[in-house]
Formats: structure tokens, C-alpha cells, sequence
């Protein structure tokens, strides 16, 4: 988990780097901020969906 939360900041800071030609360094960082949060919280709920899935799958499996 801490490893997809650290690859997603990095490349929200990447992609806000490039994009900081364009805009204000203050609104640059408010984006990449908010896209960064954005991306960690549907990571999260993608690791929870599928540790559900297999909590799920087993527990079919044993009580079957």
C-alpha cells in the first residue's frame, strides 16, 4: 500500500512539474495535491475491494 501511495506522488509530481509552465506555482501544487489524494484513496479502495474478494473466496472455500 505505502508503495502505490509513494509511485502515484511521484508521478503526481512529475505530471505537476510539467504542467507548472502553464499555471501559478501555487495552483500547480493545489492540483497535484488534490489529484495525488484523489489517486491514493481509490488505490485504497481498490486493495480493499480485493482483499474482500479473497477473504470472500476463502471463506467460501473452507466452509464448502
Amino acid at each position: 500500500m505505502k508503495a502505490f501511495f509513494s509511485v502515484f506522488l511521484a508521478l503526481g509530481l512529475c505530471i505537476g512539474s510539467v504542467h507548472s509552465a502553464q499555471a501559478g506555482p501555487a495552483r500547480t501544487a493545489r492540483n497535484v495535491a488534490k489529484n495525488t489524494a484523489m489517486t491514493a484513496k481509490n488505490v485504497a479502495h481498490s486493495v480493499v475491494k480485493g482483499t474482500r474478494r479473497a477473504v470472500h473466496t476463502v471463506v467460501y472455500t473452507v466452509t464448502r
